[in-house]
């Protein structure tokens, strides 16, 4: 055993790019994350699905406006 995290993609399979912010409306990542997340190091997986999670709030309150 390595000893290395296993950070899980928060990919739900529904990708829709926002043309203006770059986010993807299923999972809250960036274009940038969804590029770099297979070389990603645990910690950058670890701060990409907290910042992922806090995007998808944002959107999830304008969708329920």
């Amino acid at each position: 055993m390595t000893g290395a995290l296993n950070i899980d993609s928060p990919c739900k399979l529904i990708c829709t790019l926002d043309i203006t912010s770059g986010v993807c409306t299923g999972c809250g990542r960036t274009r940038d994350d969804i590029a770099g997340w297979s070389t990603y190091s645990a910690a950058q997986k670890a701060l990409a699905n907290i910042e992922a999670k806090k995007r998808m709030r944002v959107i999830e309150a304008k969708d329920m406006n």
